[in-house]
Parts: structure tokens; C-alpha cells; sequence
């Protein structure tokens, strides 16, 4: 079986865990091993043949022991009998957005849909007879957003064959320290929109500087690859074993520059330096600066030389989207831009202290993520648990939940101070939602137990646009400890889109409030999105970047977050985790 194939599996055995209510932590648990498979740049089977299944981040023991036993045998008994529950119309609904597993089963098992081939076909033609708001849970709202969720699904909006930022650089880290192990190698880079850091990317671009090109290529070739589709004296293109395309590019060290620049882009970018330079009568290639009136072309080992030669200065690669870069740095104006280095403390992070939530916890401890944040320099995190579930607990309930998670995190940070000689300071915070009418689902007087709060919207995404509008406005508004206003577009990268609202209007109210927009730094969020972000700040705008960790592990995703912000031309004095303690403090903390 394919990677994509055992993830597939995986995430049909979480889905079938979470229809039969299984414990929540081993759901997650299969999701986070499917998530890591799918990722993998070798085969899941290969590892296993060379006995290292257990190096796969995210496969625990008692997953690797079930692959152990699809690889000998080629399924999988626990699976079979799992699946066996479930009807098996189920899993291709799942590819349909905003069609969970819950609500996937409770359409197949109520409608009938037995047939898997056709279920989302069945499903539609249920929708047009009015067959699916009847059912209870559903209504006509219901019924009118899955006819369009099938709509987008059947176009293809949805799967497209892109992959997250993080999944294509971890792919090109890889295949670049591999290349770096030849001698030949003097240079190596990412090329095109990974090196843009644009949200999605398609197939994988790497340059490399070298003297002795035909080497280099024949070390490249040596990746384990599953097919090679072109070859040349300038470079090569593979396929990989998951199914990505990687181009590499060889050039000697005196045109590199040049090279680099040229295939970084965007198009837009390059078109715009290009008529720039006609007008000083120069011509730019991937080889050089050609002068128009001699025909000589100067050659450039670096970038900032190439830019240098312009009289411009070096532009950074997230800028080079036609958005105004050549003209602010023609005037001198281009903004220093943030840097992961300046981050001072993650403040979205869940944790495995259980809130009785209806969203997921972390799987991580506290003294875990303290631990992790002393590591990369913090000097505070914050804990952004989800609030309590509101439908299965009263007002004073939840007001006790809260009131208990404060004692006991202070507990643990005591605990915790005790046993280390580097400090690292916590906010206890909540992540609270945001209910379809605007209000916040966490009581009044619970907000006595948190320092701030992230608001975020975590349902009803399909709320027209003033609907939209008008409940974010009003949650940011709502409370003084209302301070960040989380993933704030609720989109999920290649799966679904982000909400529809007046964003000049949040946008005011978040700067009448001081309500930080968070830039989540998760994979499949990068939320909010750079062009947003870049209206935002030339609003003067705040931003707080967040992971939205669940795992310790998922705490080193903050430079993605960081490099959206550096799209959106962020500078340091825009983002409020990059002050320090005293000065974050300040600004969180409202009496």
C-alpha cells in the first residue's frame, strides 16, 4: 500500500472511532499517524522492511503493530472488525465539506444510501427532493448547505493537487540535505512559492549552486524517487514515491544570484523589475543583466548583487508579489519585516488538562509545553484551552470548571518552577467560541479565571455576509478580556473556504477594541491569510502568531506562522507576542 493509501485507512478507522464514541485521545491519535504518513517522502512500507516503522513521528505502538500486520499480511483484523460497524457509505462522504463522521452516518443510516459508488450522487438527489430536512438535527439551512457542499466537492474546489506550506518545505528539507552531502554542492535553495512561503504549493523547486553540474544531478538522481521524467545538462525533474514532483536547477556559483532570483517570481514581480530595468535600458534573464547597448551581460553569485545592480535594494522573497514592493524600494521604504527570532511567547496552546470540552484537547501536559517554550527562548506561553461544553453543563458548572483549571495550572506552574533553573512565564487563557449569534459561550463570571481570551468562530460557517459581520463585531466587542481574535477566516487549506464577512468592519472594530488578529500558524489554517494581513497592517492593525498546538511537537510550526505575517509585510512592532513579558503583559492583561 501507497502512504496515501495507509493514511486513507487511518483516518477511516478515526472516523469509524468517532461515530462508535471511542475515547477522543485515540481518535486523535489515528489522526495524527494518518497526517504523518501522508507526509512521509518514503514509503511507510520501506521503513518497515528496514525495521524503523517506529521512527515515524506520530506512530505510536500500538499503531506500528497494526501496520506490522497489514505489511505481513495485508490487512488488518481489528480494522475489519471496526470498519464492519460503520456503514461503508460513510467514508466517501467524508470527502464532501462540512460533512463530518457523525453527520455522515446519521445521512447514510436515515436516507438509506447503501451504496458506496453513488452515495454522494444519492445524496444530492435526496437534498433536491427535500428529503434531508426532516431529519432531526438537519432543516432546511442544513439541507441547502449540503446540496452546495456537493456542488463545490463535484467542481473540485476542494482537492486540489496542492500541498500545505509545511508538508512541501519538510519535503524540500530533505531532498536539500541530501544534496548538501556532495561536495560539489555550494549552495542549495527553494525556488518559486515555497521560497515565497505561499500558503499552498504545487510541485517542489530547489536551485543549487555548483562547478561540477553533471555530479550534482547524478547525486540528486540518487533520492529514492519512483520515476525520473526529464533529464539535462541544467537539471532534472523525479517523481516521488508519494506521488510529488521535485525540479532541480544547476548553475555555477558566478550566475546563481541571477538564477535564484529569476525562478524565485512571482511572475508578477519579475514582470514588474523587468520594465523597471527596460527603462534604465538593461535586461533581465536567469543568467544575468544584459545591457541593451553593448550586449554584454553581467553576471551575479548573489541576489542582493543582482538588486544591488538595479540600485534597488534586496527585496525579501515573501514581499515579491507585484503588492507595491519595487515601488517602496525604489522610494527607500520597504519595512524590515519580522523575524521568526523575534517571537517572545506562543500564546495558542492546548493542553491534556480536560475542560469537558466539545473540542479536542491537547495530549500534551503543561510542565510539556513549558519545557518546549524554555527550549526555543520564550519567555511566556499561554494555555488557550476550549471552553467548556455549554450544552452539556450549566452556567455555575462551567463557572467551577474554570474556576478549578486556574488552581490546578497554578498548582502545576509551582510544581514546575521547582524543578527547573530557566523561567518561563504563564497566561492562563481560554479559547472560546464564538456562537452563531455573536455571543461568547463562556459565562460572565468565568472570565474572572482567565487572563485573556481567543475568540473564535468554530461553527456555522456558512452565515451570509452581514450574519458573519455582524457576530464577530459583536464578540470582539463583548468583553474587556476579549483579546485575540482567532484564525479569524476559519478556513481549512484545500478543504474549505474561509467565511464571508465585511472585513474593514471586523477590522475596526478589533482596532476600536485593540483585539489582536491571530495569524494561526497550523498547516492546514495559516490563518489569517497574508493578503488579509496585509490590508490589516496598512490599517494599523495588531497581530498575535499562534500554533494552536495540540502537541508538543506541533509548538515548531510557529515559523509558518511567522512567514504569512512576513507576506502580509508585518513588521516586528505589529505583533504583540513579539514584546517582551513586561510589555505583553501590559497589553493582555485588561483589569
Amino acid at each position: 500500500m501507497t502512504n496515501l493509501e495507509i493514511a486513507s485507512l487511518l483516518r477511516k478507522i478515526a472516523a469509524a472511532y468517532q461515530i462508535l464514541n471511542e475515547n477522543r485521545f485515540k481518535i486523535i491519535a489515528y489522526d495524527r499517524a494518518a497526517d504523518s504518513i501522508e507526509h512521509l517522502t518514503s514509503e511507510a512500507k520501506d521503513l518497515w522492511d528496514n525495521g524503523k516503522l517506529d521512527e515515524i513521528p506520530g506512530v505510536g505502538s500500538g499503531i506500528a503493530h497494526y501496520l506490522d500486520e497489514l505489511f505481513r499480511t495485508g490487512k488488518v483484523k481489528h480494522f475489519d472488525s471496526v470498519m464492519k460497524r460503520v456503514p461503508s457509505g460513510v467514508f466517501p462522504l467524508l470527502s464532501v465539506p462540512g460533512l463530518g463522521p457523525k453527520k455522515a452516518y446519521k445521512l447514510v443510516t436515515e436516507l438509506k444510501l447503501k451504496e458506496p459508488k453513488h452515495v454522494v450522487e444519492d445524496l444530492e438527489k435526496a437534498a433536491k427532493a427535500g428529503k434531508i430536512a426532516p431529519i432531526e438535527g438537519f432543516g432546511e439551512k442544513s439541507q441547502e448547505d449540503i446540496f452546495a457542499a456537493i456542488a463545490t466537492y463535484k467542481r473540485g474546489q476542494i482537492k486540489e493537487n496542492r500541498m500545505e506550506l509545511p508538508i512541501a518545505d519538510a519535503i524540500a528539507q530533505e531532498i536539500m540535505a541530501h544534496l548538501k552531502k556532495h561536495t560539489a554542492v555550494l549552495r542549495v535553495d527553494a525556488l518559486g512559492s515555497l521560497r515565497r512561503q505561499v500558503s499552498t504549493v504545487g510541485d517542489i523547486d530547489i536551485a543549487a549552486a555548483t562547478k561540477k553540474p553533471e555530479e550534482v544531478i547524478a547525486h540528486f538522481l540518487r533520492f529514492p524517487h519512483q520515476k525520473l521524467i526529464e533529464q539535462g545538462p541544467g537539471g532534472a525533474t523525479i517523481l516521488l514515491h508519494n506521488g510529488r514532483q521535485v525540479d532541480l536547477r544547476v548553475q555555477r556559483p558566478e550566475a546563481y544570484g541571477a538564477m535564484l532570483q529569476y525562478f524565485t517570481g512571482s511572475k508578477h514581480h519579475n514582470i514588474k523589475l523587468r520594465t523597471f530595468a527596460l527603462e534604465k535600458e538593461l535586461s533581465l534573464s536567469e543568467h544575468g543583466i544584459k545591457h541593451v547597448k553593448t550586449g554584454k551581460t553581467e553576471e551575479f553569485a548573489t541576489e542582493e548583487a543582482f538588486y544591488g545592480a538595479l540600485n534597488l535594494p534586496w527585496i525579501p522573497p515573501e514581499m515579491r508579489e507585484d503588492k507595491g514592493e519595487i515601488e517602496a524600494a525604489i522610494a527607500g521604504r520597504l519595512p524590515k519585516l519580522a523575524e521568526a527570532r523575534d517571537i517572545r511567547g506562543d500564546l495558542h496552546i492546548h493542553t491534556s488538562y480536560d475542560l469537558e470540552s466539545s473540542h479536542d484537547l491537547g495530549i500534551d501536559t503543561l510542565g510539556d509545553h513549558l519545557t518546549k517554550a524554555v527550549e526555543f527562548g520564550y519567555e511566556y506561553i499561554g494555555l488557550s484551552d476550549h471552553n467548556p461544553s455549554i450544552t452539556n453543563h450549566t452556567e455555575n458548572q462551567i463557572i467551577d470548571i474554570m474556576k478549578r483549571r486556574r488552581d490546578k495550572y497554578e498548582q502545576l506552574y509551582s510544581s514546575w518552577v521547582k524543578k527547573v533553573s530557566k523561567k518561563c512565564q504563564m497566561f492562563i487563557m481560554c479559547e472560546v467560541d464564538i456562537l452563531p449569534d455573536g455571543k461568547l459561550a463562556l459565562p460572565d463570571k468565568a472570565f474572572d479565571y482567565v487572563d485573556g481570551v481567543i475568540a473564535s468562530v468554530h461553527s456555522s460557517f456558512t452565515q451570509n455576509k452581514k450574519q458573519m459581520t455582524d457576530r464577530i463585531v459583536r464578540a470582539v466587542s463583548a468583553h474587556p478580556k476579549v483579546r485575540i481574535l482567532g484564525h479569524p477566516t476559519g478556513r481549512l487549506l484545500l478543504k474549505r473556504e474561509g467565511v464571508d464577512a465585511d472585513w474593514a468592519a471586523v477590522f475596526a472594530a478589533c482596532k476600536k477594541h485593540d483585539v489582536a488578529l491571530e495569524i494561526n500558524a497550523y498547516p492546514s489554517r495559516l490563518d489569517l491569510p497574508d493578503d488579509l494581513v496585509f490590508d490589516a497592517v496598512r490599517e494599523g492593525l495588531r497581530f498575535c502568531i499562534g500554533t494552536d498546538s495540540h502537541a508538543v511537537e506541533q509548538m515548531d510550526l510557529m515559523k509558518y506562522g511567522v512567514s504569512v505575517a512576513r507576506r502580509g509585510w508585518a513588521t516586528k512592532r505589529d505583533i504583540v507576542n513579539m514584546l517582551g513579558y513586561n510589555e505583553f503583559k501590559g497589553w493582555l492583561v485588561k483589569e
